[in-house]
């Protein structure tokens, strides 16, 4: 290969470099900004600190947590955020159970301060809309321990489990089956 040929070719995978890191370096900007846009506005001004990491605890009871966001607010508080994809544009009490638990799990690990409160984004599952922030108030940790102990106890057999108060529950739980034979 002559010298003219080495150099074009060695300018080419010059060019095709730059143009493979302006891409990424684009895409991680554009991720970054579709983060920002999807904040709740209470969030604005927070750290982005955690993205889908795993917590746990065991003391009162063993808690399992994987965060989908955690944000730290100037105050230093850390602010969970749980990201859903449904139709229902609302939050669901096993959305606040989920993040009661989480909190627990980021205190008992980190000892960090966790607000009592949190966010569902709740997004579509088509079109390109933002997710829509709804804050919720999280359960106690007394309370999470007691639903812990409360499975614990159906799981043993110590307790029989009973109908939730909507028959609508039932309709995609994995249990359901086991039930109906249980509560005909």
């Amino acid at each position: 290969m002559s010298a003219l040929g080495c150099s074009v070719l060695g300018a080419i995978v010059v060019v095709c470099l730059a143009l493979a890191i302006a891409r990424r370096q684009s895409a991680e900007t554009n991720a970054a900004l579709a983060e920002r846009a999807s904040r709740p506005d209470a969030l604005r001004d927070a750290e982005l600190v955690d993205m889908e990491r795993l917590f746990w605890a065991s003391n009162p009871v063993g808690v399992v947590g994987k965060i989908d966001r955690a944000y730290r607010l100037p105050s230093g508080l850390l602010v969970l955020v749980e990201l859903k994809t449904r139709w229902i544009n609302r939050p669901f009490l096993s959305d606040v159970i989920q993040l009661s638990a989480q909190r627990m799990a980021v205190i008992g690990q980190t000892g960090q301060s966790v607000a009592s409160y949190g966010y569902v984004l709740v997004k579509a599952p088509t079109g390109r809309a933002l997710p829509i922030p709804h804050r919720v108030q999280l359960l106690t940790d007394e309370h999470v321990v007691a639903l812990v102990r409360r499975r614990e106890d159906i799981l043993t057999g110590r307790v029989l489990p009973r109908r939730p108060q909507s028959r609508k529950t039932c309709l995609s739980c994995a249990f359901r089956g086991q039930c109906d034979r249980l509560f005909p």
